[in-house]
């Protein structure tokens, strides 16, 4: 037997003999093909031809003559009787009172007039009204300045367990308890949480409010939950709780036990619990969005 010849990445092919064989097909490639043999003879096998006319050499799509079997005729419709206005007050849960004045036979007199349709509306409540607003602890001076730190602000630190603030701090705290916008950017362990909590335990320790923190990573919700100081008291609501558990949490945020309430993002803005729970819901202090560079990271529908 002779050594195959090295002919390279190609297969010389006779083109005068106008064919060429592949070989002998063997296993799933001749099992296809004799699949394709029995189908064809059991169908016919494919033809060009026309779904609409039958004819060759067009398609359907570019067929003229007319299909008399593929479509069916239109049954006209049968027009739907109009309710009668007893029937749309059955179905609307209301009352329908007829009534004809005069009760004389001339046509005038036989209409009904506009009071003779009543229809019994379900009462309207208002809403509660909402909580009213609460005043800065220390407004701004008379320049628009930040007023120091005074000493209720200092005591307030020591009772959280601070004898001095971090760089940053004392002007972010202060903007907060004189009512004023304020972001704050500091590298991670330099007391961002701080600059909320002292405010939220002041303004709760003077009207009684309740500071919202809104937080999208539920992880860390449930860590500075756990890790506030003795005097600060906090509770979070997001979708890893229970019914039971957001309603204790609710609780003591109505009975004035929690100075922070911490809320994931889709509580808060799709829950209908919310809105029930707003009725009775204590004056708010203020609103802090926590982790703020998530929203621009991972844009406005996000969800960890």
């Amino acid at each position: 037997r002779a050594p195959p010849r090295n002919g390279g990445n190609f297969v010389r092919l006779n083109l005068k003999r106008k064919t060429y064989s592949r070989g002998s097909l063997r296993g799933k490639f001749l099992r296809k093909q004799v699949w394709k043999q029995k189908w064809r003879k059991k169908f016919g096998g494919g033809a060009d031809l026309c779904f609409r006319c039958g004819g060759k050499g067009h398609w359907a799509s570019e067929c003229r003559e007319k299909d008399l079997g593929s479509f069916t005729e239109k049954t006209p419709e049968e027009e739907e009787a109009l309710p009668t206005l007893e029937e749309v007050a059955r179905r609307t849960n209301s009352v329908f009172i007829p009534e004809i004045p005069g009760g004389e036979s001339n046509a005038e007199n036989s209409q009904l007039t506009p009071n003779s349709l009543d229809f019994l509306q379900p009462e309207f409540s208002p809403p509660s009204p909402p909580p009213p607003p609460v005043d800065p602890l220390y407004p701004p001076n008379p320049d628009g300045t930040i007023p120091d730190p005074p000493e209720e602000v200092l005591e307030a630190l020591r009772i959280l367990g601070y004898e001095s603030f971090r760089p940053g701090q004392a002007e972010a705290i202060m903007r907060v308890l004189s009512g004023i916008s304020t972001l704050v950017v500091l590298s991670t362990g330099m007391g961002k949480s701080l600059c909320y909590q002292l405010p939220a335990f002041l303004y709760h320790r003077n009207s009684g409010s309740v500071s919202l923190v809104i937080s999208p990573l539920v992880s860390l919700m449930d860590d500075q939950v756990s890790g506030l100081p003795s005097a600060l008291k906090a509770v979070c609501i997001h979708s890893n709780l229970s019914q039971s558990q957001r309603e204790a949490a609710m609780e003591k945020v109505r009975s004035g036990r929690a100075q922070i309430l911490l809320l994931s993002p889709e509580f808060l803005v799709g829950s209908a619990a919310f809105s029930s729970f707003f009725r009775d819901f204590p004056p708010v202090a203020f609103a802090c969005l926590d982790e703020a560079h998530c929203i621009s990271q991972w844009s406005h529908n996000f969800r960890p």
